[in-house]
């Protein structure tokens, strides 16, 4: 395949690399265009698209054959349907997450259990209140973990909160090989019982027609007493108005969002200033590693799209995975 124009759309993996794929794709013609203000004119006759481009601009492109997702979730490409219903193939970088973000949630859950946050804040004043904290720091170990989606995510999680000593179930459309240390797994229809069990319940999944605010007030009402609840994937998946009225209320102890359903939180938002709420801004798998890899998978397939041989990684975008 000859004469290749490929968009670079984003600087996510670093502004280096788009030097990188010129001195290892002499034969294609890159067009560096970080500005999204840019893509309508740019896409136009651009063959591949590294990046999340709009549907504005994938309106404009006229022989647009492979959107190249940078990271795992597709739903900011997805979003438009113009791109849904078309033929052009969406990859994405699976894998590269997955070891950061299942370390994230064992360290949000051990923060709230031992309430670092409030340690933090008694550090800033210079306060020492040991009896403060007596009996209110619980163990992880013999509690039930919830996981709603036991794809990689969920899968890491589970392996780590094994050694525990956890009882851990999962909430999965279609679940292949459930590991040994996922007591059971059920469809959707059982997420009701995955609330009620749920000391610790884990978001994982993405955000589908099926899954959006399905962790609603009932379903939180459903959790124990004292329960937490931590999105390490999607932010819509949980109503968060529901989620500060059960903490406002004491019937959940803590949470931790690394993804928000608005992005970046607004500032009116109550879970900037709710006690035992760990926040992070979507930062959980930024690690250098993920992006090492992430610009190792876009070269693999690059190769593969100027031999014109099948793509890895290709994406179900009715699905939106």
């Amino acid at each position: 395949m000859a004469n290749l124009k490929v968009v670079i759309g984003t600087d996510h993996v670093g502004t280096q690399y788009a030097d990188e794929l010129i001195d290892s794709f002499p034969e294609i013609d890159f067009v560096v265009a970080y500005d999204a203000a840019n893509h309508v004119e740019i896409i136009r006759d651009a063959d591949a698209f590294f990046g999340w481009p709009s549907g504005k601009a994938f309106a404009a492109a006229e022989q647009l054959k492979w959107i190249a997702c940078p990271g795992m979730g597709i739903d900011k490409i997805v979003a438009y349907q113009n791109i849904v219903d078309s033929d052009v193939t969406i990859t994405n970088a699976p894998g590269t997450h997955v070891t950061s973000m299942g370390d994230h949630v064992v360290g949000a859950m051990i923060g709230l259990t031992h309430r670092f946050q409030e340690a933090f804040e008694d550090r800033q004043k210079k306060v020492w209140n040991t009896g403060k904290y007596a009996s209110r720091i619980t163990e992880i170990t013999g509690t039930t973990v919830g996981l709603f989606g036991l794809g990689a995510i969920g899968r890491a999680v589970a392996d780590r909160v094994a050694a525990f000593g956890t009882t851990t179930y999962a909430i999965d459309p279609a679940p292949a090989n459930v590991p040994a240390n996922i007591k059971e797994c059920w469809n959707l229809d059982r997420l009701d019982d995955l609330a009620r069990v749920s000391n610790f319940l884990i978001v994982a999944a993405p955000v589908l027609d099926t899954t959006r605010n399905s962790i609603d007030a009932r379903r939180i009402a459903l959790m124990p007493q004292d329960s937490y609840i931590i999105v390490i994937s999607r932010g819509e998946i949980v109503d968060e108005e529901a989620l500060c009225d059960a903490l406002e209320s004491g019937h959940l102890a803590g949470a931790a969002l690394d993804a928000t359903a608005v992005e970046p939180l607004g500032g009116d938002s109550r879970l900037w200033t709710l006690p035992n709420i760990i926040l992070t801004p979507h930062s959980s798998a930024l690690t250098p590693e993920l992006y090492e890899m992430r610009r190792h998978t876009f070269k693999a397939n690059l190769r593969k799209f100027v031999a014109d041989e099948p793509l890895d990684n290709v994406c179900n975008k009715t699905a939106g995975f």
